[in-house]
């Protein structure tokens, strides 16, 4: 029997390797990140996807939470992470299109250190008011405003668009308005139906519980449509606030230096995902726009969404403390 050359026995071994070294993806669990506490619109959005994934992939996606700096220790957690796939964000928009705008000492840069691979979701915001105010309608607020000496609202951190909201608000009706900064929505809904803070903007799933059961009332949505899940409730445009249109939007992210084929395969599954009749019912169940967009034009949007908020920043002079 002859003796194997070594180019052959080096062409066996890396045939042998092959399987290996282009397995499936994924292989193990996958990581995907919210950088705000468990409750809010994106973590809602960040567990219907989880679910859809791990379905297709038949594999486990783990959402961790880590929440805090208006989302940057989260975000700088993915960034740090190696671009293998197995670590992913469910980011809105602050992390991604604000932040940078406001905070000096960012140690990431979301233009150059985050891969966009899909958006998924998109909601206007919705002014609600808590118990300690005692109004039920945005005219009733307008028409008590010499009653109120101060009045707090919350956001889920300082920059963000709950924020910019509140300044708007603030700037175009004269309220007294003093800004609550918090870790996450869920915790500031908690506070708003406790009295702890008077007024709150955010997406309709985390107020939408407490709407129906009579805790919190609607005062108006931020743009120029009304609400499916709350039909009655007028937009700022209707009530004379054309400027107060703000939405938020969630979107699939990696680190850089993702390959193109893994960023494709991906967003390619995401992609399917959005198609999908059942998972567009559970976002608009929630009170969520389905709004699929593919990397490319995703990071279009992004820049776009940076312009729009840098105007706003200015106009506000919000700035972080």
């Amino acid at each position: 029997m002859p003796l194997r050359t070594p180019s052959l026995l080096a062409l066996s071994a890396a045939l042998c390797m092959a399987p290996a070294a282009h397995a499936a993806y994924p292989e193990k669990p996958v990581k995907l990140v919210v950088a705000y506490a468990p409750g809010g619109s994106t973590d809602i959005v960040a567990r219907l996807l989880a679910n859809a994934l791990g379905e297709k992939w038949g594999q486990s996606i783990v959402v961790e939470n880590k929440a805090g700096a208006s989302g940057m220790i989260g975000t700088e957690q993915v960034v740090r992470s190696a671009p293998d796939g197995y670590t992913l964000q469910l980011a809105y928009t602050p992390e991604v299109s604000i932040n940078k705008l406001v905070f000096k000492d960012m140690r990431y840069d979301p233009a150059t250190d985050l891969t966009p691979l899909n958006l998924i979701a998109s909601a206007p915001l919705v002014l609600a008011a808590g118990p300690s105010v005692g109004v039920k309608s945005m005219d009733k607020l307008l028409s008590d405003k010499a009653a109120h000496a101060h009045l707090t609202y919350g956001s889920p951190g300082v920059g963000g668009q709950q924020h910019m909201a509140g300044e708007l608000l603030k700037n175009l009706t004269g309220l007294p308005l003093t800004h609550v900064p918090y870790r996450g929505t869920s915790l500031a809904v908690t506070d708003l139906v406790g009295g702890q803070i008077d007024l709150f903007f955010a997406t309709t799933p985390p107020l939408l519980g407490n709407i129906q059961a009579g805790k919190l009332h609607p005062l108006l949505v931020a743009g120029d449509k009304r609400e499916a899940l709350l039909p009655d409730v007028p937009t700022a445009v209707e009530l004379g606030m054309p400027r107060l249109q703000l939405t938020n939007w969630f979107g699939l992210f990696a680190p850089k230096g993702l390959s193109q084929d893994l960023a494709r395969k991906i967003s390619a599954d995401v992609g399917a995902i959005m198609q999908d009749p059942r998972f567009r019912k559970e976002l608009e169940s929630k009170g969520l726009t389905p709004t699929p967009m593919d990397p490319a034009k995703f990071a279009a949007f992004i820049s776009d969404e940076m312009t729009k908020y840098a105007q706003i920043v200015k106009e506000t002079g919000i700035a972080a403390q």
